[in-house]
């Protein structure tokens, strides 16, 4: 007879996960489902009312794996875009590998998107805001549209000339 594990985090399914946490994408907030209270931590620490067993939750990681509704791999990350880590926002976080740079390959196509910008186009899976002198070339890319109307306006006034990038870009997008 052969056991199948299944998988879990910190010994939880994502159902089981889905009965304790409410979790709002928008705000980043989570609301304890058994005492109806808002978290304002980072992390949850959690005992089983049948066993009795203690486990610690990290929040950002749980936020992640309810809204794709899959696991992590352990050595994973999630990484918070504006680097405040209270801030939990789906859109704010990143899963990225276990050395905290590369963003995790995805096997969706990301596709830019144009804005109401000029030359600016925004990632669907990579939420960048990049600055584009044609399809394939990139002046600057960042995660604040604000940020990428001003290098746009000063690439501009350079004669199209300038190139730039975001010390807050992962490493591969620094070129």
């Amino acid at each position: 007879m052969t056991v199948v594990d299944t998988p879990n985090y910190v010994g939880y399914t994502l159902d089981q996960m889905k009965n304790i946490f409410y979790y709002d994408p928008e705000t980043g907030k989570f609301t304890s489902k058994v005492s109806g209270k808002e978290i304002v931590d980072k992390t949850f620490t959690y005992r089983n009312p049948k066993t009795g067993k203690v486990v610690c939750f990290n929040l950002s990681r749980v936020a992640v794996m309810l809204m794709t509704d899959d696991y992590l791999n352990a050595d994973d990350k999630v990484r918070c875009l504006d680097g405040d880590r209270y801030n939990l926002a789906y859109s704010n976080l990143s899963v990225v590998d276990h050395k905290g740079i590369y963003p995790k390959r995805n096997t969706d196509k990301n596709y830019y998107l144009e804005t109401d910008e000029d030359y600016i186009f925004y990632g669907t899976l990579s939420r960048l805001f990049v600055v584009r002198r044609g399809p394939e070339q990139a002046v600057y890319r960042t995660y604040s549209k604000q940020k990428a109307v001003e290098v746009r306006d000063r690439w501009l006034e350079s004669g199209k000339t300038l190139h730039e990038w975001d010390d807050t870009m992962p490493v591969m997008f620094r070129n």
